[in-house]
């Protein structure tokens, strides 16, 4: 379902590694970019139904016809696992904060998972402590919220459970591609139905592969890389 606009220009996006843990992204979308112009009916709703994961990002919630269809297959979905929103907030993109909290509040209403890191938590939901931001998305009925600690980890909690993964100590490369990474590990973990634990540690370290290197699509590992990093790892704390 990827589709072609012949008429439309792919928006361009600058980033500057200062510093390369968190670097600085400007947005530059002409009118009418491709990637604002998605309608609901471009994929089936029996496809959005049966999808195994459907991951939002809140990028796609900021503007033009693509939020309208995100909101759509959200309804489609009917909160079925896996429904995922990484709340992935990017302040250019919005006209405020409050306009971003609305969309990411209406969102979280109808997934089962959601991902954020502590300000994206208060963007959403006005919490910064993950415990407590945590407790909060669960409150509205999310069945695994999870909240990016940066070098303190990553929390993973459930109604039932909660689990804290530590970081993996590296040098950052480039921290751009970090996060697609986590979640690209993320949802494999959950379709292979595995305890909480092991999920977190999986998507906690893909995210450190892709900042250990300077590039960021071009660096994502496949699962025999991501298992040699993760033992590296724990023989080098063991030594």
């Amino acid at each position: 379902y990827v589709g072609v606009d012949p008429q439309g220009l792919t928006p361009v996006v600058l980033a500057s590694l200062d510093p390369p843990a968190d670097p600085a992204i400007i947005f530059y979308r002409g009118a009418g970019a491709p990637d604002t112009t998605i309608v609901a009916t471009d994929v089936p709703e029996q496809v959005v139904r049966d999808c195994r994961v459907l991951w939002i990002s809140a990028c796609a919630l900021a503007v033009g016809d693509t939020a309208d269809a995100c909101f759509t297959w959200l309804d489609q979905r009917g909160r079925a696992a896996h429904t995922i929103i990484d709340l992935d907030y990017r302040p250019t993109l919005w006209a405020d904060r409050a306009d971003a909290r609305r969309a990411a509040q209406r969102a979280i209403d109808a997934c089962t998972v959601v991902v954020g890191n502590r300000d994206e938590c208060e963007m959403a939901i006005g919490e910064t402590d993950p415990e407590t931001a945590a407790d909060a998305l669960l409150s509205r009925g999310v069945r695994l919220a999870i909240v990016k600690m940066g070098a303190d980890g990553v929390l993973l909690a459930t109604e039932h459970e909660r689990v804290r993964v530590h970081p993996l100590p590296i040098d950052v490369a480039c921290g751009l591609g970090a996060g697609d990474a986590f979640g690209g590990a993320l949802a494999y973990g959950l379709l292979q139905g595995w305890p909480l634990d092991r999920v977190g540690e999986l998507a906690n370290a893909a995210g450190a592969f892709v900042a250990s290197r300077l590039m960021c699509a071009d660096a994502m590992p496949d699962l025999p890389s991501l298992t040699s990093f993760v033992l590296d790892h724990r023989k080098g704390s063991a030594a």
